[in-house]
């Protein structure tokens, strides 16, 4: 009778591993629970990709060129630090309630009398203005005097390069700026502010 009590018993456990490992298939959920997307009539039913996604990003005519306005800043009599913060904030697009970080959704800038962009203290002698022709010994140094003297322009462009993201999107933004001595410029056809 013992035997027969353990074959039993095994059976049993037997059976008990067998349903643990194949399992029945699973009853269809009711109708009434059945996840159903209601829309408004006329309107396609589409599950979105990543439906936890809720950061809005420009479109394409945010970002178009048609889109961007164009300023003109007088450098005249302002100095060169303070100047170069805000257009960077103009070409970067952060004075927009739709500023993205990543998005060009920036405007266009033209500055005029880039020569006559101040410095502060003892910087027109003592701040240095450094290019290398990439070949050795090729460093060129000059101060922000004798540069102002050459080529204004570039005291301005660097300033504001500097400002800007330093990646393929700030060079894309670069683009935006427009630097020119003098106070003639050939961006009227823009209507620039």
């Amino acid at each position: 009778s013992s035997c027969l009590q353990l074959s039993a018993m095994l059976a049993s456990a037997f059976a008990l591993s067998c349903a643990y490992v194949l399992p029945s298939p699973l009853p269809a959920p009711p109708a009434s629970r059945a996840a159903a997307v209601r829309m408004e009539a006329g309107v396609p039913v589409a599950t979105p990709m990543m439906p936890g996604q809720k950061t809005w990003m420009p479109k394409a005519e945010d970002r178009a060129m048609a889109a961007k306005k164009w300023y003109v800043v007088d450098a005249e009599g302002l100095r060169l630090g303070r100047m170069s913060s805000e257009i960077a904030k103009l070409l970067l697009g952060k004075h927009k309630p739709e500023f993205t970080p990543g998005a060009d959704v920036g405007d266009c800038v033209v500055v005029i009398n880039a020569e006559k962009c101040i410095v502060t203290g003892n910087k027109a002698k003592d701040k240095l203005y450094r290019r290398h022709s990439g070949r050795p010994g090729g460093m060129k140094t000059e101060s922000y005097e004798e540069l102002q003297r050459r080529i204004p322009e570039r005291i301005v462009e660097k300033a504001i390069k500097g400002m800007l993201p330093h990646n393929s999107h700030g060079r894309e933004l670069f683009r935006h700026l427009k630097v020119y001595k003098g106070s003639e410029h050939p961006h009227q056809a823009q209507a620039p502010e």
